[in-house]
C-alpha cells in the first residue's frame, strides 16, 4: 500500500513538473492541423524525406537561405510562430537548480 501511493506521488509530481519547452513558455498545441509550419515550425517540407523541417535542422536539410530544390514552402497558417521556443537552450543545455 505505501509503495502504491508512493509511485502514484512520484507521479503526480512528474506531472506537475514544468518542461523545459513550457518552462521557456513555449507553447504545446496538440489539436491537429495540415501543412508545415501549422504548428508553429519554419513551414518548409524536404523534397528528399517528404517530411517538415524544423528551425533546428532547417539549413542542414534545406540551405541557408533555403532552397526551392530541396524544400518546398508550405506557408501554413502559424509558420513561424513558435521559433523562440524551438531554438532556445536544448533539455541536456539546461541546468537544473
Amino acid at each position: 500500500m505505501i509503495m502504491l501511493f508512493g509511485g502514484a506521488l512520484a507521479l503526480a509530481l512528474l506531472a506537475l513538473s514544468p518542461s523545459p519547452s513550457l518552462a521557456a513558455g513555449c507553447i504545446i498545441d496538440s489539436t491537429p492541423c495540415h501543412g508545415c509550419g501549422c504548428k508553429g515550425g519554419p513551414g518548409y517540407r524536404h523534397i528528399e524525406s517528404g517530411r517538415c523541417v524544423g528551425f533546428k535542422q532547417l539549413k542542414a536539410k534545406c540551405g541557408s537561405p533555403p532552397s526551392a530544390a530541396r524544400c518546398v514552402f508550405e506557408n501554413a497558417p502559424g509558420t513561424g510562430a513558435n521559433r523562440e521556443c524551438a531554438l532556445g537552450p536544448s533539455r541536456s543545455k539546461i541546468k537544473s537548480d
